[in-house]
């Protein structure tokens, strides 16, 4: 027997609630709080025979598991060898909170980190709405299985999947590295990050990476900051090369001009621009880091304290040691 969705109707995340945390579990020692969420949601509400719910498999599948803030047990879902999730079940006074997704996506960042094979589910037909807008796309005809109509599904765009993680994350609240391999997430991941910083944005960048932060999201934020907190000099970017972008006309640069007193730009010395890797910083909690080691790919964050502040230590560091380029101080005359 296949995974079950939970009793609730497809919904879309609630971005306001961050009252429960998702954690791999161990089945030794968490098999208690995961089998009384699958004997409530299944066996009792979905009539889901005891035979046919405890199959033998659990010991070893990855198991996660879905907590308030005292601890509570809210949900869970698990992931065999096989590449098959399942059992995924959100008690009834929890559901339409985002838990159910957050689930699925914890599991297929396990997937990925364990190697697994293809993704493939087998939905309850009223979730298949859910799944899809998720990436998951149906093959085959309807089944039955333990008397409800279900239907395969397996994972064709992850990229789809990954949008999903992005939209639901909060500066501050969303805890858990994601690793970022298109320039489209990226560009939307800096977005994100800038759109919801209250205090402080941060920036190394060899070029001024037009992808991100050439775009209209990451300069309204900046503006917005700047005009907030004039005076306090919320904005600051430390770059490699000047010349490009001085060139190119970034409109980072325009911004720059007109918001002097908030936004400021300097350029790395030569000796220590390759060994700076780029990131962004914002609020001293979230960040966006492109390491040396992958350069094509870039790892966030969303509450991550301890990180953004390493990175903001080495950030004032390298910004005492920089200065303006020329290209660029006769934008502060």
């Amino acid at each position: 027997m296949s995974g079950f969705l939970n009793g609730s109707q497809p919904s879309m995340l609630d971005p306001s609630n961050t009252t429960y945390r998702i954690r791999r579990a161990d089945w030794e020692r968490d098999a208690p709080a995961l089998q009384a969420i699958r004997r409530q949601v299944f066996v009792r509400e979905q009539q889901v025979p005891e035979a046919l719910e405890w199959d033998g498999l659990d010991t070893e599948a990855v198991h996660v598991i879905a907590e308030g803030a005292d601890g509570e047990p809210l949900g869970t879902a698990r992931l065999l060898p096989s590449g098959q999730i399942g059992r995924m079940a959100v008690l009834a006074a929890h559901r339409r909170q985002g838990i159910g997704r957050a689930l699925l996506l914890e599991l297929v960042r396990s997937a990925g980190a364990d190697a697994l094979p293809d993704l493939f589910l087998n939905a309850q037909t009223h979730a298949l709405p859910f799944y899809a807008r998720l990436g998951f796309a149906p093959e085959g005809e309807a089944f039955d299985e333990a008397g409800i109509p279900h239907r395969r599904m397996h994972l064709a765009d992850a990229g789809q999947l990954q949008a999903a993680d992005l939209a639901q994350r909060l500066l501050g609240a969303s805890a858990g590295p994601l690793r970022l391999d298109s320039l489209h997430a990226q560009s939307d991941a800096a977005s994100r990050l800038a759109a919801q910083a209250q205090t402080e944005l941060l920036v190394i960048t060899p070029n001024l990476e037009p992808a991100l932060y050439d775009r209209r999201p990451v300069l309204d934020a900046m503006t917005r900051l700047a005009v907030a907190r004039r005076g306090r000099l919320p904005v600051r970017v430390l770059l490699a090369d000047a010349e490009a972008p001085t060139k190119r006309g970034h409109r980072l640069i325009e911004l720059s001009r007109r918001l002097s007193s908030a936004i400021a730009l300097r350029c790395l010395p030569e000796e220590l621009a390759d060994a700076a890797e780029p990131c962004l910083i914002a609020d001293e909690c979230g960040y966006a880091l492109r390491r040396v080691s992958a350069p094509d790919s870039l790892v966030v964050d969303f509450a991550d304290g301890a990180r953004a502040s390493q990175l903001r230590r080495r950030f004032e560091q390298l910004w005492q040691q920089s200065d303006l380029h020329p290209g660029l101080r006769r934008l502060y005359l």
